[in-house]
């Protein structure tokens, strides 16, 4: 009897550490494990089973121009969306999941970070080329060498990177990797940020203007 109790504790220490370890991926252009680019604002909180915020366009043109970004390089902004929702306050238990935005209701963009992780997901996170959190940005830079990106500095960020032929954003805080982001593959995302920079800075400005205003 002792035998038998003593085997189907060690089956079920096996499966804890199993569940306990199982990998969060990431994979570019496509999402993280089962929440998926394309899904509606439903699919994707039923999946999160977490209290987000909801925020609108205006309101994210706000928060990012708070940190003198240049809207125009944005990768949400350029691809467009409608509406926000993020997990301010905390973030999911199944994986560190901070904010989404959704364009038509279709999910379009994915925030991932290490801010207020808990330690399990810190070790649980994986891009699908085996980069996680906190690896240095030479180190990852090498890793993806083969692919281009676009720079984008703002507030005390160290680097932010999209690498649009993968549909990745990685985002650097002393050098170490902080958040990153999936969104679709947008091979011509020079071209877009072109076409779409008199635009956006014109809606950048005349918030700030609105805002000044108030």
């Amino acid at each position: 009897m002792k035998k038998i109790t003593l085997f189907f504790f060690l089956i079920a220490s096996i499966l804890t550490s199993t569940a306990q370890t199982k990998p969060i991926l990431i994979t570019p252009g496509v999402g993280v494990n089962n929440i998926k680019l394309g899904m509606s604002e439903k699919q994707v909180t039923a999946l999160l089973k977490a209290e987000p915020v909801g925020y609108t366009y205006a309101d994210q043109l706000d928060a990012f121009k708070g940190y003198d970004t240049r809207i125009d390089s944005v990768m949400q902004f350029v691809l467009g969306f409608d509406s926000c929702i993020r997990y301010d306050n905390e973030l999911p238990v199944s994986m560190p999941v901070f904010g989404l935005y959704f364009k038509n209701h279709k999910l379009n963009f994915i925030t991932v970070t290490s801010y207020s992780a808990t330690e399990d997901h810190l070790k649980q996170v994986r891009l699908n080329n085996g980069l996680k959190f906190h690896d240095s940005m030479e180190d990852c830079g090498k890793k993806l060498a083969k692919s281009p990106f676009v720079a984008l500095g703002y507030g005390d960020y160290s680097g932010d990177h999209y690498y649009y032929t993968l549909g990745l954003e990685m985002v650097y805080d002393e050098d170490k990797l902080t958040a990153i982001g999936i969104y679709p593959v947008t091979r011509d995302f020079p071209a877009k940020i072109a076409e779409n920079s008199e635009r956006l800075l014109k809606e950048a400005s005349a918030e700030e203007e609105e805002e000044g205003n108030n």
